[in-house]
């Protein structure tokens, strides 16, 4: 009787022993999963507030763009010459800038499997809508690039080369629109610029064109607002990036 007492007694310390460990074990996974979860969640955030950045300044961009399309509009209405100005406007009304967001985190949950560690639902469908949209939606919508192939196939090339080189739009490191500001083009034949555009102002598909332009143009911006609104709210539940 002693014997199985001690037996059982031996055996239950064993058991016990196994489980404690199994607790420390588990206690360690998961501050390790929750240590893991706040470093996503934390990266999540800068990312969104990156895209953030990224969409304000298009939407001032594409604002510009538009505004620019709507002049020519105007100038195609009217029987004035090409000047600086008109030549100008014609040509931003051409620009483009894409918008991609910055996935790699989220990316990275996906593919690592390491989504599940976000046991929020809600959050998770947030963040699959917003990366979706963005996709989608904004990435995968161009406004029309017709009127870019018109305009650019009538202005000649050194102008283009010479509002590029006085006129520039991009930064050399980046690529990105540095808006539009004010500039000279020198030595430009505007007479000559007048009977080149001439065809366009008597030419109602160019006008059709320019105006659906104009209206995708509108359309980018809406879009854009839209993504803005989306990512505010997933920053209003992420916690704030690590220094």
């Amino acid at each position: 009787m002693n014997k199985n007492t001690k037996l059982l007694g031996e055996f239950v310390l064993i058991v016990l022993g196994v489980l404690v460990a199994l607790a420390v074990e588990t206690a360690l996974e998961n501050r390790k999963d929750g240590q893991l979860r706040d470093e996503y969640l934390s990266r999540l955030r800068g990312d969104i507030e990156l895209d953030r950045q990224a969409i304000d300044r298009r939407i001032e961009f594409f604002t510009d763009v538009q505004r620019f399309s709507g002049e020519v509009l105007g100038w195609l209405g009217t029987d004035r010459d090409v000047d600086q100005e008109t030549l100008l406007a014609s040509y931003y009304a051409a620009e483009i800038w894409p918008f991609l967001p910055v996935r790699n985190t989220y990316d990275d949950l996906q593919n690592t499997g390491n989504i599940r560690l976000l046991d929020d639902i809600d959050l998770r469908t947030r963040l699959s809508g917003y990366y979706n949209k963005a996709n989608t939606s904004i990435s995968g919508w161009t406004p029309s690039e017709h009127y870019r192939e018109i305009i650019r196939g009538v202005i000649p090339n050194d102008v283009q080369a010479l509002i590029r080189q006085n006129c520039p739009t991009t930064l050399d490191f980046d690529q990105a629109p540095s808006g539009f500001p004010p500039c000279e083009l020198p030595g430009v034949d505007y007479a000559k610029m007048t009977r080149l555009f001439a065809p366009l102002k008597a030419d109602t598909d160019f006008s059709r064109i320019l105006t659906y332009r104009d209206s995708s143009l509108g359309a980018m911006i809406y879009l854009l607002t839209q993504q803005a609104q989306f990512a505010d709210q997933l920053l209003e539940v992420l916690p704030p990036a690590a220094p």
